[in-house]
């Protein structure tokens, strides 16, 4: 029971989301509460579902193997180095996405403040890019 604890807080906050949301259900942040709770309440209950059937003693060999093998993937140097390898791909990939669609929102005539929340992002991962990247260059 220790262990299922936290998803049945979160499921019991989700509840308590959607019953405070519902006397306010015809304005715009009532539903949008309404569903945070809804959304969270069915993700827990998945993610409930799922722990109770891995934990199920039919299920405990195949469990083990999925473990052990998350474990082996974890641990392995070459697979560590596809993840690093893939994040900065991803990273140089969306630096360009977004100083592409900048230039393309700016050549549309979209309002300034969605090209301005745009190139904000692009500077902010530069930057915090950067900064990781002298982090992790300090503790390895």
């Amino acid at each position: 029971m220790k262990e299922k604890l936290p998803f049945i807080i979160y499921i019991g906050i989700g509840a308590a989301l959607m019953a405070a949301s519902l006397p306010h259900m015809d304005g715009y942040y009532g539903n949008m509460v309404f569903w945070v709770g809804f959304g969270t309440v069915c993700a827990e209950s998945v993610q409930l579902l799922k722990y109770c059937w891995w934990r199920a003693p039919a299920h405990k060999d195949a469990y083990e193997a999925k473990r052990q093998e998350a474990h082996i993937n974890a641990v392995d140097e070459r697979k560590q180095m596809l993840r690093m390898r893939a994040g900065y791909l991803v990273n140089q990939l969306m630096f360009w996405i977004l100083l592409g669609l900048d230039f393309v929102l700016a050549l549309l005539k979209a309002p300034a403040w969605i090209i301005l929340i745009l190139f904000v992002l692009w500077i902010f991962q530069y930057i915090v890019g950067v900064v990781i990247y002298h982090h992790l260059e300090k503790r390895l």
